[in-house]
């Protein structure tokens, strides 16, 4: 048996899918056949994307979407993982009665939780912000996770190269501009669609390992905040855009805005591990709008955070769901 020292392939899967907001035994049950096609299909590591399991909606209905610790996503998880014989990992809201988490959970062959991570940089006004590490130790090698917009920032970008990971997952619900209004023109269309497509290669580039890109597809919820004010669901909505690029920084699996799967075989080779300084925007690793990330994106966060700590909504929705869990 090599051991994960050596230069090996493992085929992964990234499954993209719309999922129905805040109906989670039904977006189980959607995911479900296209997992079983990649397993089919020799994957050894199927990935599905941020919130998968609840949608994305960014605003407090999010709130009734959340699972306890040991939800049915998780027993779900572990379920599928065992019974496929497979590393499964999706995204979904968690509550430990007070608070709300975006994590990412990677469950084993053995039916087991592998490792959870929480979201660091999460959308301030519904989560607690994360914390704790975002590598998972598995059989197939050191796995780095960044949830949607932690993988924005160069600071966690060299994170992973400190950490020396062997894969990353990027789970994400990203959405982009499908149309022109008064705030978004044709050109912003094409940068943000760019976007979606350049941040996995870059990480492949700088740290020399094969990475995941995994994103939603289909509608999002109303944006609570700032932001929202600029994100009309009507306008964004999830794209897709899924890819996989191997550690050479070939890209080698891709799809665009439907539903499904796209499967390939990577290398993990030690000898191609590095890590390369990006170019750095401010902090960024991807240029942007500077009155954006200086100004509004900072006030909406720092707000956001104060909304959300003193929000009594929010600790009686954790205690309720934390409470039927247990009865």
């Amino acid at each position: 048996m090599k051991t994960p020292e050596e230069t090996r392939t493992v085929r992964v899967a990234a499954v993209q899918i719309e999922s129905k907001h805040g109906s989670i035994e039904a977006n189980h049950e959607h995911a479900t056949p296209f997992i079983e096609l990649a397993a089919k299909a020799g994957a050894q590591l199927v990935v599905l994307p941020e919130l998968f399991a609840s949608g994305y909606i960014p605003n407090e209905t999010l709130w009734n979407a959340a699972e306890p610790k040991e939800g049915s996503t998780i027993t779900w998880l572990k379920q599928t993982a065992k019974r496929l014989n497979i590393y499964l990992g999706a995204g979904l809201v968690e509550t430990d009665g007070q608070d709300f988490f975006n994590i990412f959970v990677l469950t084993g062959p053995d039916g087991e939780v592998v490792g959870r991570v929480t979201k660091i940089e999460a959308e301030s006004y519904i989560f607690k912000r994360g914390f704790g590490a975002h590598v998972i130790h598995t059989a197939i090698g050191k796995i780095g996770v960044g949830i949607c917009a932690d993988n924005q920032f160069a600071t966690f970008l060299k994170q992973m190269g400190e950490e020396s990971v062997d894969l990353m997952l990027m789970p994400h619900g990203w959405p982009t501009p499908r149309k022109t209004n008064k705030q978004v023109s044709q050109q912003d269309i094409l940068e943000q669609h760019a976007k979606t497509k350049q941040l996995v290669l870059l990480y492949a580039k700088c740290l020399g390992v094969p990475a995941v890109f995994i994103n939603g597809t289909g509608s999002m919820g109303r944006m609570i905040g700032l932001l929202g004010k600029f994100m009309d669901p009507d306008t964004f909505r999830l794209e897709g855009r899924s890819r996989i690029v191997d550690s050479d920084g070939t890209l080698v699996g891709e799809m665009e805005a439907e539903e499904g799967i796209t499967i390939a075989d990577i290398t993990l080779d030690p000898s191609r591990k590095h890590y390369s300084e990006p170019e750095n925007y401010d902090g960024w690793l991807l240029p942007g709008n500077p009155i954006s990330r200086k100004v509004i994106i900072p006030f909406d966060v720092n707000f956001g955070q104060v909304w959300y700590a003193l929000n009594p909504l929010r600790r009686k929705k954790a205690q309720e769901i934390t409470l039927r869990s247990v009865n």
